[in-house]
């Protein structure tokens, strides 16, 4: 007795979660038409940008690592990070004691050297005149012709070793090499630094400093979006430090070689930026609005007012349309959908499930709900259990979370395996169905639009300024309540399949 009051239980429980798997859980149904909001727009002309966004950082242009060609310990500082340096200003002094020797002993040798060769121009003179005469001999003269080259060339030596003295002092003064800010200090005042010269590894890095004046941001666009950025585009940029304040940029150039992380492709986008009051810091994160396309001065309609005619909502709409052409493109669209169309009784329960969730009246979900029950009823045991069976797959599947929506009023587009642009052709023409008043009271209209961003549509015909059309939204949370009462009525209503005594085609009756 206990065993079958189990398998009782166990029947009904299953029975009740396909109950809601088949009728309650209809999610992708057309809403009940409650909890609407409805508003009156009128059109207006605007202008119609069309931007592909992203998020990029600020980097410098110019950067500049500071080192110093001559080694000592540094007794003057005249800088910190975030200071604003110009050009020849002293940055850092080091210890002049040895190359300042070094100097005096180069000037002295010079001054030895040039007194050198004005006796050695001297003897030479008289040795000639002397040989004229015939009273020295000639190595005489050419002894004396070959002490004037020694003495020439001791000053020309001289001459370069007192001015490579004096490099090496003045290389014992940092100056700026740009004006800018500096980013980074290195070092300490009293800290012995070595040559970037005689040291293999490039010397010690002082600061580093970086002209700011105009800046470049760096920036990743998606691949789908790529093709309309082009060198020359203006672009927008707003730092996360200065919500308020809007840069003017440049696309300056784009990678040709793409980066992929997680499946994703993307592109560096340079844009230069001019730094207007400084305000950019290096390193700071910005969004980038570049622009691809825009009108000036043009008929503008709210994207959520326009219905696809091929859209569930948007037959709807043109059913009440009156005219031939409507009618005839109607009808042609009802055959094309029903030429292949099976009898309602040799529907599966999956195709009976999909067509109630795409009925249009609580009449006939209730018609297509009975049809659903019957149909479950003249299934054989194996075929409930391979029903139950893929049941619990799809089940499981769906707890990691339901595929996005495309927005409340329009055709959502869930999942997708491939990314969508941000925009769109800036050669698209779209028919579309619209709600406009006529009179006292609102009709559909279908019109022609252009190119389109996230808000608005640019109006090619069928409206023009100042009409009013009306706009339908639905209220999330009254919708999601009316589908949980609808679930919950299905699930009352299961009760007929699966309760009440034995159920048609399952063991039962304390017998196995």
């Amino acid at each position: 007795m206990k065993k079958r009051f189990i398998i009782i239980g166990v029947v009904i429980v299953a029975g009740a979660a396909l109950g809601y798997y088949l009728l309650g859980n209809n999610q992708g149904a057309e809403p009940v038409q409650i909890g609407q909001v409805v508003r009156t727009v009128k059109i207006e002309r605007g202008d119609l940008d069309l931007t592909v966004s992203s998020n990029g950082v600020v980097q410098p242009i110019h950067k500049v690592e500071i080192r110093s060609k001559a080694s000592g310990q540094i007794l003057e500082m005249n800088f910190e990070e975030g200071s604003y340096v110009r050009k020849g200003d002293l940055l850092v002094a080091l210890d002049q004691t040895q190359t300042k020797n070094d100097y005096e002993q180069a000037k002295a040798d010079l001054a030895s050297a040039e007194q050198s060769l004005r006796q050695a121009e001297n003897n030479a003179n008289r040795s000639k005149e002397l040989h004229e005469k015939g009273l020295i001999s000639d190595q005489e003269r050419d002894q004396s012709k070959l002490d004037l080259v020694k003495a020439q060339s001791q000053l020309v030596r001289a001459t370069a070793a007192l001015s490579s003295a004096d490099e090496r002092l003045r290389d014992t003064r940092i100056l700026a090499p740009i004006s800018g800010i500096i980013l980074s200090r290195n070092v300490d005042l009293g800290q012995i630094i070595s040559s970037a010269i005689s040291n293999v590894g490039g010397g010690s890095v002082l600061a580093t400093v970086a002209d700011m004046q105009e800046v470049y941001v760096i920036t990743n666009v998606d691949e789908v979006d790529i093709g309309r950025v082009k060198e020359g585009q203006t672009a927008k940029v707003i730092a996360d430090a200065y919500p308020e304040d809007t840069f003017t940029g440049e696309v300056l150039r784009v990678a040709p070689l793409g980066k992929t992380q997680q499946n994703v492709t993307t592109f560096n986008v340079v844009v230069l930026v001019k730094n207007i009051g400084g305000k950019l810091k290096a390193g700071m994160s910005a969004s980038v609005d570049i622009e691809i396309f825009r009108r000036q001065n043009v008929v503008l309609v709210p994207n959520e007012a326009l219905k696809d005619p091929r859209s569930e909502q948007g037959r709807a709409l043109l059913a009440s349309l009156k005219g031939d052409s409507v009618q005839t493109t109607q009808t042609v669209a009802q055959k094309e959908e029903t030429k292949d169309a099976k009898p309602e009784k040799e529907l599966s329960i999956d195709e009976l499930r999909q067509k109630m969730q795409n009925a249009t009246s609580q009449e006939e979900r209730d018609r297509l709900r009975q049809l659903m029950r019957e149909r479950f009823e003249r299934m054989s045991p194996e075929e409930r259990q391979r029903m139950f069976a893929q049941f619990q797959q799809r089940m499981g599947g769906a707890q990691g979370g339901q595929p996005g929506g495309g927005g409340m009023m329009g055709g959502g587009g869930g999942d997708r395996g491939r990314r969508q642009s941000q925009v769109g052709s800036v050669d698209d023409v779209k028919r579309r169905v619209v709600v406009v008043r006529e009179g006292d009271g609102f009709v559909p209209r279908q019109i022609t639009v252009g190119p389109s961003n996230f808000e608005y549509s640019e109006v090619l015909r069928g409206l023009n300024e100042g009409d009013e059309i009306q706009i339908t939204s639905i209220s999330r949370a009254r919708l999601a309540q009316e589908q949980m009462n609808e679930r919950m009525r299905s699930m009352g209503g299961i009760s007929g399949m699966t309760g009440g005594g034995r159920t048609p085609g399952v063991a039962g009756g304390g017998r196995r």
